[in-house]
């Protein structure tokens, strides 16, 4: 497991290091305005991962569960893989379908307010879709992989995506012409690559295990999966990850609608730099999903009450730091990014909002992999219904009227009340109320450690009485020197309960 983080986390912080250098240069090559397009892609992005529906999750599920020695288990995997890639292939046909027709109707550019020409808005979101619905035809190949826990194959294909898409794609638009429709056009390629890449993979790696996902059998032709399962499985799931997506993503694309590019295009740099935290989370994501259910079908309580709070304590040692960081340094931190004071000033005063809600909802995750894997989705699913239902119709209105402002505060308050209403009442469940009072007590130690040692250090330097290197040393010293204190409070906490 631990060389498996390593990777996984190697390959992550390559990722976030690579966005931190290539991000300036995308501003500088394309403009505000063409940055705001790529912000619209990353919307686009989530908005379409409902076609996911929930399979690539079953996958994983099914994939920690697969037998190869049992007949039975391979036949049923079989058919369960074959049928999500059935229905994968047919929403990717579906979507590119609807990405030509909004491309030959030209309606695009005349919701956004941009300079930029119609024809270049018209191409550039076309792509965009043919991209993301491209990717799915590998979201059950990536779920295969992540369930079998082959988590080095996944850092190996992260790490060759990334690298393409980002450093590689610059020095193209350096030889050729720093046009966006270009850049999406790259996109495109690398989306291709990286569905060849995964699909060789699993096809190896089912081959090592002596599964063949061809019909060996007439056990296996013309059957239809159990779908009563499958709607257990996938159905609760499938809702969660709509919900999530219309929650955490329809408000910006109204926003994108509701004020000029070039405004987003600033709104687009504070939402990257926060969800640089959750990028982080990624890798964990990865590690645990798997290693949750199979924890808890080994009806091993202790363990995986222990997993939960071992998870939990890492989380807050790693990620108060981060958040805290990103909020109480927010403007000094984009400014040594971009190199723009007005960008950084612009962009910080949404940063902070953005990473508060972006730390409240990593802990959440965790408690949604917890229901993942006892199979509790049902009732995680109800709950999150009632939240969407409330905070929706709230932060739609909020982005038409408030702009960024009412979409950062409306995140904020609604993962906090979702945290309250939801997570809290399922951890209590898990853990014992000595054991969740001393989980909260250590969690809040750390992070008024982290936040009052912060604030300490602004009021004695700052960044325009110091040169650039020597405050940022500084800085990530103080960074350093927090993240070994934290560990230390995690580490003994852990000890102290679990031995």
């Amino acid at each position: 497991m631990k060389s498996a983080i390593v990777s996984l986390y190697g390959v992550q912080i390559y990722s976030v290091i690579v966005t931190i250098v290539v991000t300036p240069l995308l501003i500088r090559f394309l403009g505000t305005e063409g940055y705001g397009l790529i912000g619209l892609y990353f919307v686009i992005q989530m908005l379409l991962q409902v076609v996911d529906g929930g399979l690539t999750g079953t996958i994983t599920k099914l994939s920690a569960g697969l037998d190869p020695s049992s007949a039975n288990s391979v036949i049923r995997f079989n058919k369960f893989y074959r049928y999500f890639q059935s229905l994968i292939n047919k929403s990717v046909l579906i979507l590119l379908i609807l990405g030509g027709i909004l491309y030959q109707s030209s309606a695009v550019p005349s919701l956004i307010e941009s300079s930029l020409a119609g024809s270049t808005i018209d191409k550039s979101v076309f792509l965009m879709i043919a991209c993301v619905a491209i990717r799915f035809l590998s979201l059950p190949d990536r779920g295969l992989l992540q369930g079998l826990e082959r988590q080095k194959t996944l850092a190996l294909t992260n790490f060759t995506t990334v690298t393409l898409r980002y450093p590689i794609a610059v020095v193209v638009m350096s030889a050729f012409s720093a046009n966006v429709t270009l850049f999406f056009f790259f996109q495109f390629l690398v989306v291709l690559v990286e569905v060849a890449i995964l699909k060789n993979f699993s096809r190896i790696c089912l081959n090592n295990v002596g599964i063949s996902l061809g019909p060996k059998s007439s056990d296996n032709n013309g059957v239809t999966p159990d779908l009563k399962w499958l709607m257990k499985q996938s159905g609760s799931l499938w809702l969660i990850s709509v919900l999530w997506v219309l929650v955490s993503q329809l408000d910006k694309l109204v926003l994108s609608l509701s004020v000029p590019l070039e405004a987003f295009g600033i709104f687009s740099l504070a939402l990257v730099s926060g969800n640089l935290m959750l990028t982080m989370f990624i890798p964990i994501n990865q590690v645990l999903m798997p290693r949750f259910v199979k924890l808890y079908e080994q009806s091993d309580s202790k363990l995986f009450t222990n997993m939960v709070f071992r998870s939990l304590q890492f989380y807050v040692c790693f990620f108060s730091i981060a958040a805290s960081g990103l909020f109480i340094f927010g403007e000094e931190i984009l400014f040594l990014w971009t190199r723009s004071s007005e960008l950084s000033a612009s962009a910080s005063v949404f940063l902070g909002y953005l990473v508060v809600g972006n730390f409240i909802h990593g802990v959440t995750n965790i408690v949604f992999i917890t229901a993942y894997a006892k199979g509790e989705l049902v009732e995680y699913a109800k709950r999150y219904v009632t939240h969407v239902l409330v905070f929706l119709p709230i932060s739609i209105y909020s982005a038409i009227a408030y702009k960024e402002y009412g979409v950062v505060l409306v995140w904020v308050v609604g993962t906090f009340v979702f945290f309250l209403h939801t997570a809290a009442p399922l951890l209590r469940r898990i853990f014992e109320v000595r054991t969740a009072l001393f989980l909260l007590a250590t969690a809040s130690i750390q992070i008024m450690l982290t936040v009052t040692a912060m604030y300490l250090f602004k009021s004695e330097f700052a960044l325009s009485a110091y040169p650039t290197l020597d405050f940022l040393i500084m800085l990530t010293s103080l960074f350093f020197c927090l993240l070994a204190i934290n560990y230390f409070i995690s580490h003994i906490s852990i000890k102290h309960n679990y031995g």
